[in-house]
């Protein structure tokens, strides 16, 4: 759909602004964390909370943050970003108004951090497209962008221009323009630098969005989204998808060097990002992409990602006959496991990670032989046999996944 079809946003700030919005937002945000200490503080006086912060935004003295930083390792190191519960909810608030509509201008093979899109689905039609240039007689080349530190790299004057564009709501665009400004704190790298690079005030104010934010997400969407419709609607690209910043067309091979140069050049003079050295083109026997080895017969995941599975496996596991959380969190985690590998050729990663289960409740056991399982044990949760975990009772020890 192009940006004609949609008519610009301009009369939503009472919306975002009223009680009963930012209420939907509250509630939003504290999906999976209301048992967090700063959701319950919050929840005690929850009437008087958001009243607070409709008379600020209405005001125009709303402040977000302050952040709070934390370093993550997967899948590598990144600088994450944490904001207070109110900063939160105007971020849900904004989110609930903006995505709907940008989501249908979006186009179909942009699959990250959208409702019924997905990795699966992303690998689903390449593969299908794979299969598809398998057959023709014409040679066909793979043209893989991955856009250098791209959270990082995000300019804000550039990604204020694009949501200008379709958003003629004064108020809220001062309020897009204090989430992108980040009342000036600094998110942004220079370029070719790594977070590790830099001291604490090397960092740039005019570039870059913390990472960790819902608005973030959106914002990194609707920013390459403009890519996106160049590829397609300017470039012609028919066998074009996007995951975030990766980035994947497959061309006849003549084309290659032409879609290749082309999509950088529309990176860096319009959107000013670079490319990184991951970004190539190849034959498309072999596609690496949303963390999968695709071919024409098989999906698999990548080395560096079942290496990574196991790790955090263990410690889950490990937590688990701890007695750290409860067989409903446990079993949440299980699904989470076999959802991203059932789709792939991974029996052996299956069993292993079976194998680190019982290898996990024996260490348990050997620390202490009366305990059984430490979910049932005396000062557990007393569930009963019937309502054990998978992997607890009879399943012929072969555990959870």
């Amino acid at each position: 759909m192009t940006s004609s079809v949609l008519r610009a946003i301009t009369d939503a700030w009472d919306k975002i602004t009223s009680f009963e919005h930012l209420l939907e937002a509250y509630r939003k945000a504290q999906k999976g964390k209301r048992y967090r200490r700063e959701f319950l503080t919050f929840s005690q006086n929850l009437d008087e909370n958001l009243h607070i912060i409709q008379d600020q935004l209405r005001a125009g003295t709303f402040q977000f943050g302050p952040y709070r930083r934390h370093t993550v390792f997967v899948p590598k190191k990144r600088v994450v970003m944490a904001l207070p519960v109110a900063s939160r909810v105007v971020q849900w608030s904004i989110y609930l108004i903006l995505n709907p509509y940008f989501d249908k201008r979006m186009i179909e093979t942009s699959y990250a951090c959208r409702v019924g899109k997905g990795s699966l689905e992303a690998v689903t039609k390449v593969q299908y497209w794979m299969r598809l240039v398998e057959s023709k007689r014409e040679e066909y080349t793979i043209v893989k962008i991955d856009v250098a530190k791209y959270f990082y790299r995000v300019d804000h004057q550039t990604l204020k221009d694009i949501l200008g564009t379709y958003i003629k709501d004064e108020k809220l665009m001062e309020l897009l323009c204090l989430v992108i400004d980040s009342n000036g704190e600094a998110f942004g790298l220079p370029q070719g630098a790594d977070p590790d690079d830099l001291g604490p005030d090397e960092w740039l104010n005019d570039v870059g969005m913390p990472i960790g934010n819902l608005t973030s997400q959106l914002f990194a969407n609707i920013y390459l989204n403009e890519l996106d419709h160049y590829c397609k609607h300017v470039m012609k690209i028919h066998m074009y998808t996007r995951y975030m910043d990766d980035i994947l067309a497959i061309v006849p091979k003549a084309e290659a060097r032409a879609v290749y140069d082309g999509i950088r050049a529309y990176l860096k003079d319009v959107l000013k990002l670079d490319i990184n050295r991951k970004s190539y083109m190849r034959n498309p026997d072999r596609i690496e992409f949303v963390g999968r080895v695709i071919t024409t017969r098989s999906v698999r995941l990548r080395k560096k990602t079942t290496m990574r599975i196991k790790r955090s496996w263990r410690i889950i596991c490990e937590r688990y006959f701890r007695g750290e959380f409860d067989r409903d969190a446990f079993s949440r985690r299980v699904d989470c496991y076999r959802g991203l590998i059932e789709h792939c050729e991974t029996g052996n990663l299956r069993n292993r990670l079976n194998e680190i289960y019982l290898q996990e409740r024996e260490k348990a056991h050997e620390r202490n032989p009366d305990c059984g399982d430490p979910l049932r044990a005396p000062g557990g949760d007393g569930l009963p046999d019937s309502q054990a975990a998978p992997g607890d009772r009879s399943d012929g020890g072969q555990g959870p996944v």
